[in-house]
């Protein structure tokens, strides 16, 4: 066996050594700041029983262990399904048969070298392989992987026999969580979901456990695994087109002797996947899965060389709360970015695309119908607001033929949108004004009017019942076949050779449903391989043209995954074109998206009254600013303000890289009539990942920034800042009034030495602020008083 697993899992050369169980089963495997006890036995699955993260006492074989822990992956198989048919995924037949056989250290290739920073070390692994020893089933390899600094890690599964043997499920992770270790049951938890419908994008909610379907049915009384479960799951190709393929658990008390921590996680895929949260006797698990049989059509048939591995999902878990929990995923969302760069060739050239503003000519703007005439005026607007990149939106390359949707895929400019300058005439103005081009893209998708859809052979497109997938008009590339994906690197090389685009919007409309037939065990396992298909066509891509900048959007953001996002530059949030619900989706989008990744719209208009613009603008500040609008129509005043917000969004983007995600009123409500979310260091992970940033904030103390809006409701809120803030508005800038004279500035009051106060300049109209939050040397503004600095007891 040894063989078969050293070659799946890269060669003996990743072999770094073996992990032998002590006398009791358990063996301790981590980065130093993670720390993973598992547990052998000859009677039951390897369990993990326990686990522990940054600011957390320690976890180590000497612990009692968790009361009901879980076996580390499930695995179901048609002819061998459920060990409990009143669960879904969990409690698998095959699983539970499970036996350990040996476990590896994983040293990791060079192109995976490179980590959170530039003193960070090579992402190292364990392996433990299973099997069932008296069944013909497969060998399951559980891959954990982590960096050091971090309090992450990255986990997925291989399957690999020898004979056929059908699989309808297997998970990629199966935690359970230290509740016992923390002192708390399983109803002092508190998950946290998000919603992510189109336009509505970034609603989370927090619900306590019992106010889920995991109510209290009185373990005493009823012991055993309950069958109910809190899950989500996607369809198709939008992987976040109806919920978030993340979840925060919060395991919180206000009894002092409890440990309370927070526990996240992210499913990194571009198609199908589901999660769910179950309840043991006593316990809480949290599984993660890519495409399976029920919820997805898939299966695989193992077996003559098909070897299978389950998609990568990612968790993190340290002391606190929620938030500590999204800052320690944004510190290895980060990471992920920085490894997918190196593994692409494009670490030189990375951290140039973190410090550009892109102006983009559709959103409240030319809705997708360039022509010269409007274009040329919105080229020198946005270079008079010091924008870097100009992205010609949707039907640059429509005909007056009614093309625009469903004669797509060729993508030829427009012989009569651009009259004698043609699209290359447009384009060179843009550059002549110091601006990179860049041109909306959508490489998936053939028109069925367009005369790619005869030339291409059927064997290019989706297809199900021996035809062709139509969605409104379009048929769906799939990315297995190499004709389709020529087809779309050509159309990129030739844009970037023939134009000199810089810039990408990468958008996507159009989904293929559960899969195809073609070419699969399963329509599911059909979908699977394209989705894979297309980040290796995207990595290839960004290997040809490593200082292209290539933004995803998918009809907004529902395809906003870290499959995606870790491959490509920045994410559309949204396609919402409310400045007031934008404000909701903005304010919110850091659950998921990095900072420096969050597209947000800042569409200022000449005929907005000051208040409108500024509370649009703010939108983009703290993330990627997108800016849109009729800049040329724009007075000089309305000038001067968006020329603020990109100065101020210059500023933030100098500091993006180490600050953490901040919501000082709490989870942000979708519907509340205020709104806060602000960019904060964080203490401990400055500490630990970036030492340098941690000394001069010693030495010289700290700036942070905050937005707020008010949407309706009172005129005043209160948010607890923490001891020493000294809070100055920033935007609109009160040492410019005359930029937007009826934006008067909020008036600021400290209540007590920890909380301020903030109400409004004028109550009847919606607005907002940004403002500059300093702390003096010494002072620690990433720990306020409901976020101890450790639980240590």
């Amino acid at each position: 066996m040894s063989g078969v697993v050293e070659r799946m899992l890269g060669g003996a050369a990743r072999i770094a050594g073996r992990v032998i169980p002590d006398a009791s089963g358990r063996f301790v495997w981590g980065n130093g700041v993670v720390s993973m006890v598992f547990e052998a036995s000859v009677d039951a699955p390897v369990r993990l029983v326990g686990l522990s993260g940054r600011g957390m006492r320690t976890a180590d074989v000497n612990i009692p262990g968790e009361p009901d822990a879980q076996p580390i992956v499930e695995l179901r198989s048609s002819i061998d399904g459920g060990g409990d048919n009143r669960l879904q995924l969990a409690a698998s037949a095959a699983g539970l048969k499970l036996r350990f056989v040996e476990a590896f250290l994983i040293a990791p290739p060079m192109d995976e070298s490179m980590g959170s920073g530039p003193n960070a070390k090579p992402m190292d692994g364990l392996a433990i392989v299973q099997r069932d020893p008296e069944g013909d089933g497969p060998d399951v390899i559980s891959v954990f992987k982590t960096r050091t600094g971090l309090s992450a890690v990255r986990t997925y599964t291989i399957l690999h026999s020898d004979e056929e043997y059908p699989v309808e499920a297997v998970s990629s992770m199966n935690v359970t969580l230290p509740l016992a270790a923390a002192r708390l049951d399983d109803a002092q938890t508190f998950v946290y979901s998000g919603e992510n419908s189109w336009d509505l994008e970034n609603a989370w909610r927090c619900d306590p456990l019992r106010a889920t379907p995991l109510r209290d049915r009185d373990q005493r009384v009823n012991p055993g695994m309950s069958s109910a479960r809190f899950a989500r799951s996607s369809s198709s190709t939008w992987s976040t087109g109806e919920y978030q393929p993340a979840g925060i658990i919060e395991g919180f008390s206000e009894d002092t002797s409890t440990r309370p921590f927070s526990f996240m996680w992210q499913i990194e895929h571009n198609g199908a996947w589901a999660w769910e949260i179950g309840e043991d006797d006593p316990g809480i698990r949290v599984s993660a899965y890519g495409p399976e049989y029920r919820d997805h059509q898939w299966f695989t048939m193992l077996g003559d060389g098909n070897d299978f591995v389950s998609v990568p999902v990612s968790f993190v878990i340290c002391a606190g709360d929620w938030q500590r929990a999204v800052a320690e995923m944004t510190v290895h969302r980060r990471a992920l970015r920085r490894h997918h760069a190196a593994i692409q060739g494009r670490s030189d050239v990375f951290d140039e695309t973190l410090l550009t503003v892109v102006y983009n000519d559709y959103m409240n703007t030319l809705w997708g119908d360039p022509t010269i005439d409007k274009e040329l005026p919105l080229v020198e607007g946005a270079s008079k607001v010091g924008a870097d990149v100009f992205c010609i939106d949707a039907g640059w390359y429509d005909d007056g033929d009614g093309g625009w949707w469903d004669m797509v895929g060729e993508w030829e400019p427009s012989a009569d949108r651009f009259g004698t300058m043609r699209l290359a005439g447009l384009i060179h103005d843009i550059q002549a004004h110091g601006m990179t081009a860049g041109l909306w893209l959508e490489p998936e998708v053939i028109g069925v009017r367009s005369p790619l859809a005869k030339s291409l052979p059927d064997s290019a497109f989706f297809c199900r019942h021996g035809r062709r997938i139509a969605d409104q008009g379009r048929y769906h590339l799939d990315f297995r076949s190499a004709a389709a994906r020529e087809h779309a690197t050509a159309t990129v090389d030739r844009l970037i050779e023939e134009f000199g685009v810089g810039y990408f919007k990468f958008d996507y409309n159009t989904m293929p449903g559960v899969g195809t037939d073609v070419g699969a065990d399963s329509v599911g396992e059909g979908l699977l391989e394209h989705c894979r298909a297309v980040q290796d066509w995207i990595d290839d891509i960004r290997r040809r043209h490593p200082g292209v900048i290539i933004e995803n959007c998918g009809s907004g953001a529902m395809r906003a995954d870290y499959a995606m996002l870790g491959r490509l530059d920045l994410q559309s949030t949204s396609d919402q074109a409310d400045p007031l619900v934008y404000a909701a989706i903005a304010a919110g989008a850091a659950m998921t998206i990095l900072p420096e990744q969050q597209g947000n719209w800042g569409y200022a208009q000449e005929e907005m009254d000051d208040e409108q613009a500024v509370f649009t603008l703010t939108a983009g500040i703290l993330g990627r600013l997108y800016l849109s609008g009729f800049i040329n129509r724009m007075n000089p005043s309305r000038l001067a303000l968006v020329k603020d917000a990109v100065t101020l969004h210059r500023a933030v983007l100098d500091e993006q890289g180490h600050v953490m995600p901040w919501w000082p009123d709490d989870l942000p409500s979708f519907n509340g009539p205020w709104l806060a979310y602000g960019l904060r260091h964080d203490e401990r992970i400055s500490e630990a990942l970036f030492p340098d940033v941690a000394h001069i904030i010693g030495e010289q103390g700290h700036r942070e920034f905050l937005a707020v809006w008010r949407r309706g409701g009172v005129n005043s809120m209160y948010l607890h800042l923490g001891e020493g803030a000294h809070i100055t508005q920033v935007f609109p800038d009160p040492a410019h009034p005359d930029h937007a004279p009826h934006a008067q500035p909020w008036s600021i009051e400290h209540v007590d030495p920890e909380t301020v106060r903030f109400t409004v300049a004028n109550d009847d109209v919606p607005s907002s602020r940004i403002f500059a939050v300093t702390y003096d040397a010494g002072d620690e503004a990433g720990t306020h008083a409901d976020e101890p600095k450790t639980t240590e007891a």
